[in-house]
């Protein structure tokens, strides 16, 4: 037993106890995120309904009685695919950092998020092909709100993009832009899977260059 100054004694059994604990919480944790990981690769592969729970388990070599510890249902895993995927996707991918014109400010995040695309494939393909394939609303409801997502933090590249506008013209741009930028990657991802990486700078720029001249357009029309 240990004890120290005004706090209640603990014995051995306790802190052995402990740290048991603490081991099956780790080893939970890695099993969790090997279910997430082999269900991510089978259903970017095959879609939702080619990654059964059977298959998780195949791919895995994770006992059936494991998965269902951690999950309750396939739908449970694909939501927490995404959302696990989705956080890493937004996380990866800075709001500020250039300085310059609009025009500059747009080809720097846009060029960065090009490269968090290159860098999350498997995500972005879980993403789209759950969207043609899934029929869960659980899941369903994941989607959208990481496309939600998606359009918030567009909105907010853009508006950041033409901050030297007035505020409210800025957030106008943004509100306007957002749908098309985020339409936009849609293209450039399906492109990237189809040419691979030729032409990808070009299309940033053009994709950039399309997003500040409507953005000069709109604010033309919104100043006094």
């Amino acid at each position: 037993m240990t004890t120290s100054p005004g706090t209640t004694p603990v014995t051995s059994a306790e802190s052995l106890a402990g740290g048991v604990g603490v081991r099956r919480n780790a080893q939970g944790q890695r099993v969790r995120e090997e279910i997430l990981d082999t269900a991510s690769r089978l259903m970017s592969e095959y879609g939702y309904d080619g990654a059964s729970i059977s298959a998780i388990i195949k791919a895995s070599g994770i006992q059936k009685s494991s998965i269902y510890w951690q999950f309750d249902s396939k739908a449970a895993i694909a939501a927490a695919v995404m959302e696990r995927g989705a956080r890493r996707f937004f996380d990866a991918t800075p709001l500020r950092g250039t300085r310059g014109s609009a025009g500059t400010r747009l080809h720097s995040f846009l060029r960065g998020i090009a490269t968090n695309l290159d860098e999350h494939q498997e995500f972005l393909r879980l993403f789209l092909t759950l969207v043609l394939t899934n029929r869960d609303p659980d899941v369903a409801d994941v989607l959208d709100r990481v496309r939600t997502e998606a359009l918030t933090r567009m909105r907010e590249f853009i508006t950041v993009a033409f901050e030297g506008e007035a505020p409210d013209v800025a957030a106008r741009i943004g509100d306007q832009l957002a749908g098309l930028g985020v339409a936009l990657f849609d293209g450039y991802f399906l492109a990237a899977q189809i040419d691979g990486p030729h032409g990808r700078d070009q299309r940033v720029r053009d994709m950039a260059k399309a997003l500040e001249l409507y953005g000069h357009a709109i604010a033309a029309t919104a100043r006094p």
